[in-house]
């Protein structure tokens, strides 16, 4: 699609339980939206459509109530009493200084009774000038972290926490009012469970590589329904399973006990964004947790909403990023644990399958537009992945030195 015929998609809630006429005056004709259907203030699927008139067609919204009338939503709130002191950490390299302090917006404004916000300025080479100036709020402080890379700086916030649970975002990220209270109160309903990861949507598609994003990857997340995850309850019943960590969630909406964090021994500081690597630190914890035998769960009414990259180049340095950091990911986890390498390898083949399967139906797009060369940049990361975790490793061994 070339860049003069490219229009922004709208992205529009809409009630499935009290659909209106939906009027969209400020749309054209042809438009195209992507209809997020909330059931009980639960968002449970979205879908595209065209702006038809003024508005979307009613039969579109018959489809919509059609499609997502057996959705139950998830979440059951516990009492303020009830819920855990949390903590949020933000690592940060202060790139875009406004979306920060966007974020840092959206947390105070969560709705939950005991947090603090923990920024963790992971700036390094001293040539940056100051953070900008948050609000005066006592929840917020902020550390430094000079050992360069988004695990180390996580495992910084990790270490300074007061609260029972640590959830973690970005700074390019917004969080849900009700974010921190879905996640609080699953902690405090279920003790087996030690991590969650919930629902990260996009936060606006007003250009064609944020689109791509979407389309390429299906988004950070790839479900609408609640689940949990463990050796016990999916032995035999998942091909890929635990090794698939992409479907667990993303590390800009994940949320761990502190202790199990502790036990875990943090994330592996050579793996993540800002490390040669590239990536993988989060799910690496994902699957090291579930192969110790521990529990994860999927809140979809946690809500995140994420601000993909904006250009062509930022898009395809980022396809790239994450084939690098994905077999990185998986070669640490067969360089700490060696006995994991059989089990890996007998997944490949199913791996692979996945990898080049049509990706038509990863997004509600009707049209995908991203471009072919896109899965060339994924494969190039990918065979670079390995080699680049043995560099990120002899890096962050200099480093600690």
């Amino acid at each position: 699609m070339s860049s003069a015929s490219w229009r922004p998609v709208t992205l529009v809630q809409l009630d499935i339980d009290e659909l209106p006429t939906a009027v969209l005056p400020e749309l054209s004709p042809g438009d195209r939206v992507w209809v997020e259907a909330v059931k009980s203030g639960q968002i449970v699927g979205v879908i595209e459509a065209r702006v038809e008139g003024n508005g979307i067609s009613k039969e579109t919204l018959e489809n919509l109530r059609r499609r997502f009338a057996d959705s139950v939503p998830a979440s059951v709130n516990c009492p303020n009493e009830s819920l855990p002191k949390a903590t949020v950490v933000i690592p940060t390299i202060c790139r875009i200084p406004a979306q920060l302090l966007r974020t840092v917006d959206s947390l105070l404004a969560l709705d939950y009774p005991d947090f603090e916000i923990v920024i963790v300025d992971n700036r390094t080479g001293g040539v940056f000038g100051p953070l900008p100036e948050f609000p005066r709020d006592d929840r917020i402080h902020v550390v430094t972290e000079p050992f360069r890379g988004i695990s180390a700086a996580r495992n910084k916030g990790v270490s300074v926490a007061t609260g029972e649970f640590v959830a973690f975002t970005d700074d390019d990220a917004v969080v849900d009012r009700n974010w921190l209270r879905v996640i609080g109160s699953r902690f405090a309903r279920d003790p087996e469970v030690g991590v969650i990861a919930g629902l990260v949507l996009p936060m606006e598609l007003q250009t064609a590589p944020q689109l791509w994003f979407e389309e390429f990857y299906g988004g950070f997340s790839q479900s609408f329904r609640p689940a949990t995850w463990s050796r016990r309850l999916l032995s035999g019943t998942d091909k890929l399973f635990p090794y698939n960590a992409g479907r667990f969630g993303a590390g800009c909406n994940m949320a761990f006990r502190k202790s199990t964090v502790e036990k875990m021994g943090g994330f592996n500081k050579a793996l993540g964004t800002g490390t040669l690597a590239k990536g993988g630190e989060d799910l690496a914890m994902f699957i090291e947790f579930l192969v110790d035998g521990g529990t994860l769960a999927f809140e979809p009414a946690a809500v995140v909403r994420h601000s993909h990259r904006r250009t062509e180049t930022e898009f395809m340095k980022q396809v790239a990023g994450y084939g690098t950091g994905m077999t990185a990911m998986y070669t640490s986890l067969i360089a700490r644990h060696p006995r994991l390498l059989v089990a890996l390898a007998s997944r490949v083949p199913a791996g692979l399958r996945i990898l080049t399967r049509p990706r038509d139906q990863r997004s509600p797009s009707l049209t995908p537009s991203y471009p072919r060369r896109t899965l060339l940049y994924q494969i190039e990361g990918m065979a670079y992945g390995p080699i680049a975790y043995a560099r990120s490793v002899i890096r962050t061994r200099q480093q600690a030195r």
